[in-house]
């Protein structure tokens, strides 16, 4: 009878060092994957800004050069503004092919690697 309770305790021991081992290895993956999406981001980011800059100080060049070519520095901003206009309106076009559906499947993607990724 003795032997039944000594494995009985055995087991419940065990179960509830599994149930904690469980807990860690789930904090652990939780802290992972939030430190993967932070830095993903913070990469994003600053690459966007760094996009959106140089874009601005293009923009402007090309704005003034249009400008001086056609003799009134205005008809070059509205060109560039026209392209601009005209670059959003494709988008606005294409979102779901160029843009919905990438990003869709980037992240289905990121979520099946990330269940095979850990243990």
């Amino acid at each position: 009878m003795e032997n039944k309770a000594t494995t009985l305790e055995n087991l419940f021991e065990n179960v509830e060092q599994y149930g904690k081992t469980s807990l860690e290895l789930y904090k652990h993956k939780a802290i992972y994957e939030i430190a993967s999406l932070t830095s993903t981001l913070s990469v994003r980011f600053i690459l966007t800004m760094v996009v959106a800059l140089v874009s601005l100080f293009f923009s402007i060049g090309i704005a003034l050069w249009l400008g001086d070519v056609l003799d009134k520095n205005y008809y070059g901003f509205f060109i560039v503004g026209l392209g601009y206009l005209l670059l959003w309106v494709i988008i606005l076009v294409f979102r779901k092919t160029w843009i919905r559906t990438p990003i869709s499947n980037m992240v289905i993607k990121s979520m099946l690697q990330t269940n095979n990724r850990l243990p």
